[in-house]
């Protein structure tokens, strides 16, 4: 878990900092690649769950409905792309288990994506007395030392959701097909 940075420690920042700590550069671009593919899978759920109500065509079943493309990608928020699925899977989904197991996911999901936001949207610095480390310069309260292991934990969580999405998708989509 990250520490604070004794007050006082000079941290120096800006263009390319981060290339100053290349193991950790490459963790954060770790993070923002791998949320990508979160999102995508997202819009695929979504799409087969859109797609529960219109007609079935047996080279492409189960349906998508393509418009979840359009509509997902023009969210900018996870925030608000995990509510607009949780949303619409509550209202598809059945069976409350599963009900119940989608919706659990979708909120995990969403608690993911508070650390790939802080590694994406965070302004990097480094100091001198921490260098095997980045620390996070946040607007308001302290400065944070961010190592190694701090980074692979916020992997850790984007990969489980990741994993879980991949899970909850897979099968609603065999569900889907054996109907």
């Amino acid at each position: 878990m990250a520490n604070p940075l004794r007050v006082g420690e000079p941290v120096s920042h800006g263009p390319r900092t981060l290339l100053q700590r290349p193991e950790l550069a490459a963790l954060i671009g770790c993070a923002c690649a791998d949320w990508a593919y979160i999102e995508s899978s997202l819009t695929m759920f979504y799409g087969h769950l859109m797609g529960v109500y219109l007609p079935k065509y047996s080279e492409f079943e189960p349906s998508f409905h393509p418009v979840a493309l359009q509509v997902l990608d023009e969210l900018q928020s996870i925030h608000a792309k995990v509510n607009l699925v949780k949303k619409l899977a509550d209202w598809v989904v059945k069976d409350a288990a599963q009900k119940k197991d989608v919706l659990s996911v979708l909120e995990k999901l969403r608690k993911s994506g508070e650390g790939r936001n802080l590694v994406a949207h965070g302004v990097w610095g480094v100091c001198e007395s921490e260098p095997e480390a980045l620390i996070l310069l946040p607007t308001f309260g302290h400065q944070m030392i961010y190592k190694k292991r701090d980074f692979e934990l916020i992997l850790e969580k984007i990969q489980g959701a990741k994993v879980e999405l991949g899970r909850i998708h897979h099968e609603f989509y065999q569900q889907r097909r054996n109907k």
